[in-house]
């Protein structure tokens, strides 16, 4: 398995932070979001990964280099940073995803056990996903016997959407070889060529699910703990959660 981490993006709600530092550098607890997420890496196997990056990319290859652990780490860059959004990260980096990949979007904290629940699941492709809580912004899931149903992306969502029945995607999925090669790549180049390069990789997801073209397994955080990470306010709250985890 491959890890695959996102970390291209300005992250613009975290200045002043981020102002002379990419987002994956913000320092929780005295170290990066990116350290903490390639460990995880490492502790589960993982031992090849894919970091696309971006905004002052330069400053993460520096940090990391290319090697951390056991873990070998290939950059790919994502020159149009400013004006695209993470479909566009992933596609760039598609001639290295055709293996099976933890797919992690670099601003989230998340204990290791969550990537030991994944690597071990008997289910090939898999979202982690938790129960939806009134702070949690984004993309959400409905599901039916541990299985996505259809994906609603924060743009989707309107002011009267009912969030009863609904889950909060982590931003951390398990997708197959097969999954890869035969239905992911081939529509990130189909969104990608109609120009809809602003996207969310989750909207080409979400279609494939509606297409029946990939069942997706729900993987439920329980206890284990997670948070991402977008505001000051958050990055206060992810040292409390964390304060006790290296």
């Amino acid at each position: 398995m491959k890890g695959v981490i996102l970390v291209a993006g300005q992250g613009t709600r975290l200045s002043p932070l981020t102002d002379h530092l990419p987002k994956c550098l913000v320092l929780i607890n005295g170290k990066p979001i990116l350290q903490y997420q390639l460990e995880s890496l490492d502790r589960v196997g993982v031992q090849d990964c894919v970091v696309v990056v971006g905004y002052k990319e330069q400053q993460v290859k520096h940090q990391f280099g290319p090697r951390f652990g056991n873990v070998d780490l290939t950059y790919v860059s994502n020159k149009h940073f400013r004006d695209t959004n993470n479909i566009y990260s992933l596609w760039v980096a598609k001639k290295h995803l055709v293996d099976d990949i933890v797919l992690l979007e670099g601003d989230i904290l998340f204990e290791h056990h969550l990537l030991e629940d994944i690597v071990h699941s008997p289910y090939s492709n898999i979202a982690v996903v938790d129960r939806f809580r009134s702070h949690m912004d984004g993309t959400v899931v409905l599901s039916e016997k541990g299985f996505v149903t259809s994906m609603v992306l924060k743009s989707q969502q309107s002011t009267d959407f009912d969030y009863e029945p609904v889950l909060k995607t982590v931003n951390i999925y398990a997708l197959s070889q097969a999954t890869m090669r035969e239905c992911l790549i081939p529509a990130l180049d189909t969104w990608v060529a109609r120009g809809l390069t602003d996207q969310f990789y989750e909207a080409a997801i979400a279609q494939l699910v509606i297409q029946g073209d990939l069942q997706l397994a729900i993987h439920a955080t329980g206890r284990r703990k997670w948070t991402e990470i977008d505001t000051i306010a958050d990055v206060h709250r992810a040292e409390i959660l964390f304060r006790d985890i290296s």
